[in-house]
């Protein structure tokens, strides 16, 4: 495991861990201590585990965890507590994507690509 430690020596002392951790053969990851290709994979087997999104989610899904990804690697880093929020919030939204319809998963996606999902501001997707 390959740990990178910055320190800020202007105010004081201010550590801030990232870590790329295992991944499995099929390019999961096996930690929460990952890098961006990880927790790509983790939201990815997030959704996963609730859906099978169709073409529509998957294309407004890529733009969510794109920009979910982006947006860690700006704001926390990758470490596992960037990981367990980011996934806990992805969990949240698909909880509340209705039941109803062919394709609920479809419009709700869109919503949060567009970041006007009701469960805006939703760290790190809107």
């Amino acid at each position: 495991m390959k740990l990178h430690v910055g320190v800020i020596a202007a105010t004081g002392l201010l550590l801030t861990a990232s870590c790329t951790g295992a991944k499995g053969p099929s390019g999961e990851c096996l930690s929460y201590a990952c890098d961006a290709d990880g927790a790509k994979a983790m939201m990815w087997s997030t959704v996963d585990a609730t859906y099978q999104p169709s073409e529509r989610a998957r294309a407004a899904l890529d733009k969510v965890i794109d920009g979910g990804v982006s947006r860690m690697s700006r704001d926390q880093g990758f470490t596992p507590e960037s990981f367990e929020l980011a996934k806990g919030n992805l969990k949240k939204f698909l909880d509340e994507v209705p039941e109803a319809g062919e394709d609920a998963l479809g419009p709700a996606a869109e919503d949060l690509a567009g970041k006007t999902a009701k469960s805006c501001p939703l760290w790190p997707y809107c």
